[in-house]
């Protein structure tokens, strides 16, 4: 492998949150594989979905070849809902930004364009997040009542994302995809509260780290 592309949202771009503002961690962009040789690009963006990857690679495919292998880290974004509306109309039924079955049809095509265009391709599973410390974060400047009325219990946060992760895992197993696997490495240390965000999503620096020495061990 010569290099490497990176397509996903802010987890795998490496943003964390200090309680006040998001900015980018240290050392996000993978250099111990640079000194190794390989090119990394990494495209991953805040907010990012499925369908916002479908666009972005429309503009990348060219420069896809048998050289390269992409990453993709997609799922947080997809899964996720809009607050807001949660919070002023607790009694009525919200949909995530992305379906779960668009979620799944469109990230097919994204690993069929890039085998397609002679790249190797890599998924990744979702980095859990702390469903109270993401309840309280989303409830800011909203009615936090409202919010875990509509949701029944705060876990349903993670369940809700654990669910989005399976259909990545499902699916990576149908279409015989590499999978990176992230969140096992988060939910068995025993560290996993420091390895959060207040925000309840977004790794700390410890929490890259460890996202870091997980792609450096496969793609080194």
């Amino acid at each position: 492998m010569k290099n490497l592309k990176i397509f996903g949202d802010s987890i795998i771009k490496g943003v964390t949150y200090n309680g006040q503002s998001y900015h980018l961690c240290q050392e996000h962009d993978f250099d111990t594989l640079r000194a190794q040789g390989v090119t990394v690009e990494n495209n991953a963006k805040m907010g990012a979905t499925i369908d916002a990857g479908l666009k972005q690679l429309d503009r990348k495919l060219g420069t896809c070849d048998g050289d390269t292998t992409v990453l993709f880290c997609f799922g947080g974004n997809d899964c996720d809902f809009d607050w807001q509306a949660v919070s002023d109309h607790p009694e009525e039924a919200h949909l995530p930004k992305i379906a779960a079955e668009t979620f799944a049809e469109n990230y097919r095509a994204l690993v069929k364009l890039l085998r397609q265009a002679g790249s190797s391709v890599w998924m990744t599973s979702l980095v859990p997040l702390e469903a109270h410390r993401f309840l309280d974060h989303v409830s800011q400047g909203r009615s936090k009542e409202h919010i875990l009325s509509w949701l029944g219990d705060a876990d349903r946060i993670f369940r809700w994302q654990e669910y989005y992760n399976d259909l990545v895992c499902r699916l990576a197993r149908e279409i015989s995809c590499p999978l990176l696997e992230l969140r096992p490495e988060f939910l068995k240390n025993p560290a996993f509260p420091a390895l959060i965000s207040n925000d309840g999503i977004h790794p700390t620096q410890k929490g890259h780290d460890l996202v870091h020495r997980c792609v450096e061990e496969v793609f080194s």
